[in-house]
């Protein structure tokens, strides 16, 4: 089954699509996205997502006219054409094409791009087992709330984290409270409480921590969204990161300190529980790490 792409109007395998050289999100990543996974061929926080990305259109003074509202019939569309039971579906969104030059024109189209492939299967031992994270300055550009495409420096954080054997690294603020990784929101339970930093500019304000925000609601959880430096989530009970791609990892260990128990906590399992059941299932099926969004 091929990948299925849609490219400005046109749906086609993943491998044929082209662009112009001159759009915009290729000269100056000129452009915002959205990540949303289906779970068993159904869209999970839909709504919420193309939300977003009004938002962070407006963020960029990028008009979408219809787009927004064109796009759920274009994503189960996509579902329908790729076949697939669990998809990542990438939306993306620039400018448009134009000469090279910083200005442009007031008159724009806007390129539109979504990608259907397979949802990557978590690796079952990273659920079970937690994660290993490290910590890092704050290299990226200060309105981290806006999804724009230009992610270069979130690509040097997990590379670099990579490269010296980590999962991921938390970005630390002036104050040395911890933010987020490159590419998930971050949770943490402190005397009880579960915790994240308060979605304000130096965060992206994650779809997923949205879900588990409302769920501690529902659910009666403590929690709270407030300020966490990197000593007292080193002393927190239980931490885990969140993202479409990754749904919820527990993190056994930053900086080679050790969180809690070094095991997943049972609040982070509470959690996981309320995910689709496509997601549950993961726990028991190995496979090779989940791509990024």
């Amino acid at each position: 089954m091929p990948d299925i792409a849609y490219v400005n109007g046109t749906f086609g395998d993943l491998a044929d699509a082209v662009i112009s050289i001159e759009d915009r999100g290729f000269q100056f990543a000129d452009g915002v996205y959205e990540v949303i996974v289906a779970h068993e061929r159904r869209p999970f926080l839909l709504d919420d997502h193309l939300a977003r990305l009004e938002q962070s259109a407006d963020g960029i003074d990028l008009p979408l006219g219809g787009i927004v509202g064109d796009l759920p019939s274009i994503i189960n569309e996509g579902i329908r054409r790729c076949g697939y039971t669990d998809i990542t579906i990438y939306v993306q969104i620039t400018r448009g094409v134009a000469s090279r030059e910083h200005a442009y024109p007031s008159d724009m189209t806007p390129s539109i791009v979504l990608t259907f492939k397979r949802k990557p299967v978590s690796d079952s031992s990273l659920r079970k087992n937690g994660v290993e994270l490290t910590t890092t300055t704050d290299i990226r550009w200060s309105l981290c709330s806006i999804k724009s495409i230009a992610l270069l420096a979130n690509v040097m954080i997990k590379n670099d984290a990579r490269k010296r054997g980590f999962y991921d690294a938390i970005v630390l603020s002036e104050e040395n409270d911890v933010l987020e990784t490159s590419c998930a929101n971050l949770f943490a339970v402190c005397d009880g409480v579960l915790r994240t930093p308060p979605a304000d500019g130096r965060i992206l304000h994650g779809m997923t921590r949205g879900f588990i925000l409302d769920v501690a609601r529902k659910e009666r959880i403590p929690h709270e969204e407030r300020a966490i430096s990197l000593d007292a989530l080193i002393a927190a009970e239980e931490a885990f990161i969140t993202s479409t791609s990754i749904d919820i990892l527990p993190v056994k260990c930053v900086d080679g300190h050790k969180i809690g128990t070094g095991v997943p906590g049972s609040t982070t399992r509470r959690l996981l529980s309320h995910f689709p059941a496509s997601v549950l299932a993961e726990e028991q099926t190995p496979c090779a790490n989940p791509q990024s969004p």
